[in-house]
Parts: structure tokens; sequence; C-alpha cells
């Protein structure tokens, strides 16, 4: 595995160094599931190896530098199992963070994300003095041209904090949509839609509301929605990826995806790049929940 992960860093190269230029990532020095029914996935069934952890995200972490992505770094507080997830730390746009509001068993993360992003120069603004429950990265996104941009809501994030989040920073030529979620297992936004480089969206249709799938074909059209079965959504976490692009060139960094959705991707163009990250499926996250875009 390790062979293939970096044989894969050369040729895409020139992919992550384009689109994502600024990510960061939290060591998962303590990282465990202690936390049972948090969430669908953290059945506590399987005891998290976190010398295998480590070991597959410096793996992760390696693949961005090679590919000349700065990476900043939060030291993982003592206790605090679930910080290496660090996406739901905050929503960053336009050098403002807005710092989460999360559920009790995450909410000490706030202040250690709050002096992190002060001593990094950014706004901070602190959720916490509105009181919605707001779940951060985890369930924003955007398209890749960013006329559009999406705030889940309903199982963690509480519909009112998207009007907050709309107040707060400036999304001056972005559209903000919020959508609702009603599925145990899409628990955020980013467990359930994932807007590509080249138009497409990956959605799983079972995550969302009538109304909020509806919403997602008008906005993207209709022929450049991919639904997602339930495999790729919950044993694969499909929509739980990276995109990256340069030029005409396209890609996704993902975990694992079924034969059905590799073939259709890579028939649409994309070269699909995979690295192990199954230690962390214990606790109901991958790749990008590990992550947090803050060049945005």
């Amino acid at each position: 595995r390790i062979q293939i992960l970096f044989e894969g860093i050369t040729s895409m190269t020139n992919f992550v160094a384009q689109s994502w230029k600024r990510l960061l990532m939290c060591r998962p020095t303590h990282f465990d599931v202690v936390h049972k029914g948090l969430n669908a996935y953290m059945t506590m069934d399987d005891p998290v190896n976190r010398s295998t952890a480590m070991e597959q995200w410096k793996k992760l972490k390696d693949l961005f530098e090679a590919a000349g992505i700065k990476v900043d770094v939060m030291d993982n507080a003592p206790k605090m199992v679930d910080q290496v997830f660090c996406a739901n730390s905050a929503i960053v746009w336009g050098g403002r963070a807005i710092i989460a509001n999360m559920i009790q068993a995450r909410r000490l993360e706030a202040d250690a994300s709050i002096k992190w992003f002060r001593n990094n120069n950014f706004e901070v603004y602190d959720a916490r003095d509105h009181g919605y429950i707001m779940e951060g990265g985890g369930d924003f996104g955007y398209n890749y041209d960013r006329r559009h941009a999406y705030i889940g809501y309903g199982i963690r994030t509480e519909r009112e904090a998207c009007e907050v989040v709309k107040d707060v920073l400036d999304f001056t030529g972005t559209d903000v949509h919020c959508l609702r979620l009603v599925s145990e297992h899409c628990y955020h936004l980013d467990t359930a839609l994932l807007a590509l480089s080249q138009g497409h969206v990956l959605v799983y249709p079972g995550g969302f509301d009538k109304a909020s799938l509806n919403l997602i074909k008008e906005i993207n059209g209709e022929e450049k929605v991919i639904e997602i079965s339930r495999e790729d959504c919950t044993k694969n976490f499909a929509t739980n990826c990276i995109p990256v692009k340069n030029g005409d060139s396209h890609g996704l960094i993902g975990m694992r995806f079924t034969k059905p959705l590799q073939t259709r991707l890579k028939d649409l163009g994309y070269e699909i790049f995979t690295t192990p990250y199954y230690e962390f499926l214990k606790s109901g996250g991958s790749l990008r929940c590990s992550v947090l875009d803050i060049g945005i």
C-alpha cells in the first residue's frame, strides 16, 4: 500500500498544488472512540489501533505536502479524542473563521480552535455566543466556482445556525443554501454531498429530505448529479473525499470506491487516487473530516 500511495504522488503533484493551497490538520495523538453511539458508526466493537491511525494520518499529510500544499498542524490536546477531525472546528471563508459550537462531547475543542486561529492571524467569531449547534466545515461545502455554497442541518447543526453563518461570513457573489439531513448515517453534510471540479456533485439521496435533494438537482442540473449507493456512502465515505484540479485535469483523493462508482468517475474524466484511512472509520470519519481548508 505504501508503494502504491507514493507512486501516485508524482502523477498528482500538479493537481493538488493548483487547488487546495493551505490546509489545517490535527495530529491524532489522543485519537480514540469513547463516546458510544455519538454517531451511527461509533459502536466501539473494534478498538482503535492508535499507531495505525497515526501512520495513516501521516501518509495523508505526506501526500499533501509532496504535492506542494502548506499543511498547518494543530496539536491534539489531552482527552480531546475527536480533535483529529478538525474539519468540524470552524468554517473559514475570506480570512474569517467562525468557530464551531459543537455538541457537548466536543464543545471543549472550541477554546483550542480559537487560540490557534487567533495566533495565526484569522479574524475569529465564536458561534457559541448564539447558542445554536453549528459543527463547522463538516456541515459546509461549496461548488468549485464558488457560485453556490451549502450548509447542512438537521442531525447536528441546527437550522437557526445557518442564518448565523450567513450573517457572519461575507458570501458576496455566492448563493448559500441550507440543506436538511435526515439520515443518522449522514450526520454531517460531508458524509452525504461532495461538489467535484467539473461541476458534478456526488450525492447520497437517502441523506436528504425531498426538498433538499430537489434543490441540489435544481442548482447543479440533474445531469451533473451523481447519486451514490449506500455502500459508497456508509462503507467507503465517497463524499468525504477531496476533489482536486489543475487546468483541464481533474482528480479525486479518497479512501476507496465501489467499482461501478470508480468506473463512472473515470469515464467522466476524473483520475482516482486512494490512500488507507480505515482506522478513522471506527469514529465515523474519513479524509475530509480530517482537514479544514483554511486558504479559501
